[in-house]
């Protein structure tokens, strides 16, 4: 989860599924039914994409360019990830599109010729695997591998994207829209590059988690979270956001830390309400 660089790839490299326990939804990668369904955690998504595409290369390594200049491009970006491979009715009442087949030039492995964006095709491409292995796959992923079902996601998917080109200051982007692809991009700008190293813990930190006693899943919840707050904490506060929907998929499973959250030691970590899949904490550590 604090190695961003690699997150960044698993929203970009081709998938590969592969279930192991049958009850595991790990498979999913960087999704699960919260985010799919619910379209929850695509704000960090789409920082960690816009971060990739404004500072860095396609190795990783930094680019030297002015990354104010290129906001423009990882908007192009953002569009290529989320296209559809066809337009909506809804759509020509607005004037915007859902298909952006012309930025395959640009962005070849982002988007195909035919206007099928990576998201798009990360989806199908769930579909395809969990309809053939049926067995392999807890039941209530079996949904995905239904054409209705499929149909139902990419309707409200074109909605959300119609929503998400709205500009900051247009008089539509109100609290009904808190995610624009402004937001994400200036969002971007403030954060910078993509953090190409994991955080690991001190011993001491991690000794303290181990002693603990909790099972093994609280323990991994505890090591990641608390690896996610060093990462990210600021000097002038004790505060972090922590986007809980992307860290129970992370964790590979989309109620991860709703099933082991109430099982942390008290004491181990304040939260304040949360809002949008998001929180904020602070972890004593």
């Amino acid at each position: 989860m604090t190695n961003e660089w690699l997150e960044y790839k698993a929203y970009t490299d081709t998938p590969v599924f592969l279930a192991g326990s049958k009850q595991s939804t790990a498979f999913m990668g960087r999704f699960s039914t919260t985010i799919i369904k619910k379209n929850k955690g695509f704000s960090r998504i789409f920082t960690i994409l816009a971060r990739g595409c404004l500072f860095h290369n396609s190795d990783g390594t930094l680019r030297t360019d002015d990354p104010y200049e290129r906001t423009e491009e990882a908007r192009r970006f953002l569009y290529a990830w989320c296209s559809l491979p066809y337009e909506t009715v809804s759509n020509k009442a607005l004037a915007f599109h859902t298909s952006f087949p012309e930025l395959h030039s640009e962005f070849p492995d982002i988007v195909d010729k035919n206007g099928a964006g990576w998201y798009y095709r990360y989806l199908h491409s769930l579909s395809d695997y969990i309809r053939k292995n049926k067995e392999s796959v807890t039941k209530k992923l079996h949904c995905f591998a239904e054409m209705k079902s499929l149909k139902d996601i990419e309707s409200t998917w074109a909605n959300k994207l119609i929503q998400f080109q709205y500009s900051i200051y247009n008089d539509r982007s109100s609290a009904d829209f808190p995610l624009l692809f402004d937001t994400a991009i200036a969002d971007a700008l403030v954060l910078g590059p993509l953090r190409t190293e994991a955080v690991v813990l001190p011993d001491e930190t991690l000794q303290k988690i181990k002693a603990c006693g909790v099972n093994a899943k609280t323990e991994r919840l505890m090591i990641t979270l608390a690896e996610y707050y060093i990462a990210n904490k600021e000097p002038d506060s004790d505060w972090v956001i922590i986007p809980r929907t992307n860290i129970s998929a992370y964790l590979g499973s989309a109620s991860y830390m709703e099933m082991y959250e109430s099982r942390m030691p008290d004491g181990f970590m304040e939260k304040k309400s949360e809002m949008g899949g998001v929180s904020a904490v602070r972890i004593r550590l």
